[in-house]
């Protein structure tokens, strides 16, 4: 993981280097862009261990008024349970942009939003298998209507519906099951900066 991160940032450096001042497809006051994405998934399971996913995804922006932005990413790899049955990074993912420093060069922004299965998820507030995310990235223009971008998100699973038994379960003097012994997951156990998506992509804006 160490060695994918340090090529991750070496590659997003030397972007960097060679940016040129974007003319007005890129950074206009309203335009759309789309492309492929890559990186990596890293998560922690409070089940203990770790894993690793190599990510890919079809991204599509929408910029209005050089300062918000909206993403739709479709997770090419699929989604993958973790732990108790938690999902860290969905099928589909909407993401609401504020762009804090917008040039014509680079430009800094902040993200948050929410994953799903599928949209009928994604739009339904009594869904049950949706993920959450927030997070930073960078636009590099290297042309008229060539971005390159690199993001970090932190992934937060919806865990309201997963029941956890952190101790031996047992049986009541009546023979029910004793639910005392069952407790639910508390919600600080699964924010962390650990659990993180990485990725750099490729737009081309109209």
């Amino acid at each position: 993981m160490k060695t994918l991160t340090t090529t991750l940032t070496t590659l997003t450096a030397a972007l960097l280097f060679f940016a040129t001042p974007a003319q007005a497809a890129s950074t206009s006051l309203l335009t759309l862009g789309g492309g492929p994405t890559v990186g990596l998934t890293h998560v922690l399971p409070v089940t203990g261990g770790s894993t690793n996913v190599v990510v890919s995804e079809m991204n599509v922006r929408l910029k209005l008024l050089k300062v918000l932005g909206f993403d739709l990413n479709y997770n090419m790899t699929g989604e993958k349970e973790l732990g108790h049955g938690e999902v860290y990074s969905s099928n589909l993912r909407a993401s609401a942009l504020l762009y804090v420093v917008p040039t014509s060069v680079l430009s800094l922004y902040l993200s948050a939003g929410a994953g799903a299965s599928n949209f009928s998820s994604l739009t339904s507030d009594s869904a049950t298998n949706k993920s959450y995310h927030g997070g930073a990235g960078m636009e590099i223009y290297v042309g008229k209507h060539i971005a390159l971008s690199t993001e970090f998100l932190m992934l937060i699973p919806q865990v309201d519906k997963i029941v956890v038994s952190q101790k031996p379960l047992r049986i009541d003097e009546m023979g029910s099951l004793d639910t005392g012994s069952m407790t639910g997951p508390n919600i600080a156990d699964y924010i962390s900066p650990k659990n993180f998506q990485l990725t750099l992509g490729l737009k081309y804006f109209f």
